[in-house]
């Protein structure tokens, strides 16, 4: 075999093996000179184009957004604050009003109304009183990382002994 022989045999598995190996990379363009001569050399250059600033890993990656230009990860990490700031604002709240204790169930919903703005319903918050315990779905709305409106905590009637909610008293039931 001579050398131009083998050359050209080294060539030929060159030009089918460069693209190969460049399909990984992303936009890479693969230059192959060829120059039959008596000092005949292969040259093969592999590169990426240059506004490619990215890594492999990343662009398969794509990071989604909201409608306000929010990851995922950032609105999870709001809506969590919404959960625990609305939590304790319902629990603070029962216990100026006079219930001993506060029980929240896992069943919950949270709904972002705006970049930092979240409504969160906690189904089934039972609030327990010396006679008895009361069942209410409570909506909690937070603004800016504070709470602004808390709706459905049930208030105590005072004064009428049977411990019967504002909520029975506003439909005409008043002490029995």
């Amino acid at each position: 075999m001579t050398y131009r022989v083998a050359a050209a045999a080294f060539a030929a598995s060159a030009l089918i093996v460069a693209p190969a190996v460049a399909a990984p990379v992303r936009a890479a363009s693969v230059q192959v000179h060829k120059a039959i001569g008596p000092n005949t050399s292969l040259v093969v250059q592999v590169g990426s184009r240059a506004d490619y600033r990215h890594n492999d890993r990343r662009d398969h990656r794509r990071v989604h957004t909201n409608q306000w230009g929010q990851t995922d990860r950032e609105v999870a990490r709001l809506s969590r604050n919404a959960l625990q700031a609305c939590r304790s604002a319902i629990t603070r709240e029962a216990y100026r009003i006079g219930y001993r204790d506060v029980d929240f169930d896992d069943d919950r919903r949270v709904r972002q109304i705006g970049p930092n703005g979240f409504e969160v319903r906690y189904d089934d918050v039972e609030f327990e009183h010396r006679r008895r315990d009361v069942e209410r779905n409570v909506t909690c709305t937070v603004r800016r990382g504070n709470v602004a409106e808390v709706r459905g905590i049930p208030a105590l009637a005072r004064g009428n002994g049977h411990g019967y909610t504002v909520a029975h008293t506003q439909r005409g039931r008043r002490g029995h």
